[in-house]
């Protein structure tokens, strides 16, 4: 009788050392959520085998309830990458460089072509269609993240209120 009590203690010992091992796996694993700063979608217009610069876009969520800011992106193979918006100013369209990029507190932003995106300048090689660009975000809240931007065809933007009709 003393034997079947003492290994049923054992086997309970056992059964909840390894839920305890487990549930303290699942916390640790916890702590590695993402930040609350979530990236879709992310592509670069493809270009031709020449071209000096391509865009970056995607869609970026912001799950906090502060705003985060896109501080810098860096990708290899490319001299620099820069942070610009696409404004219309007296009926121009003007690319201006941009310190940062904000994302409001429980919002989204596209980064699109003609409003705010990712340039990648001085490319080594152009990629082609079909490739992936990996692109590391900083942002302000000490965040870092990889994407995985696909090369694909985009719309070409056209200004039509010069053309006469």
């Amino acid at each position: 009788m003393f034997n079947k009590i003492k290994t049923t203690i054992l086997a309970l010992v056992a059964i909840t050392s390894f839920n305890s091992a487990s549930a303290m796996e699942h916390n640790h694993s916890m702590s590695h959520q993402p930040t609350g700063v979530v990236i879709h979608d992310p592509w670069v217009r493809s270009a031709p085998p020449n071209a000096p610069m391509l865009g970056l876009f995607m869609q970026i969520s912001n799950n906090t309830h502060v705003t985060v800011k896109l501080l810098s992106a860096h990708a290899k193979g490319y001299q620099r990458v820069e942070l610009h918006r696409t404004t219309n100013q007296d009926g121009l369209m003007k690319m201006t460089k941009q310190e940062f990029i904000p994302i409001n507190a429980n919002g989204s932003l596209s980064l699109k072509p003609g409003s705010w995106h990712i340039m990648l300048i001085g490319p080594n090689t152009v990629p082609k269609e079909g490739e992936v660009v990996m692109i590391t975000l900083k942002f302000d809240n000490g965040t870092t993240q990889m994407v995985h931007a696909v090369v694909r065809k985009g719309k070409i933007m056209m200004d039509h209120n010069h053309h006469a009709h």
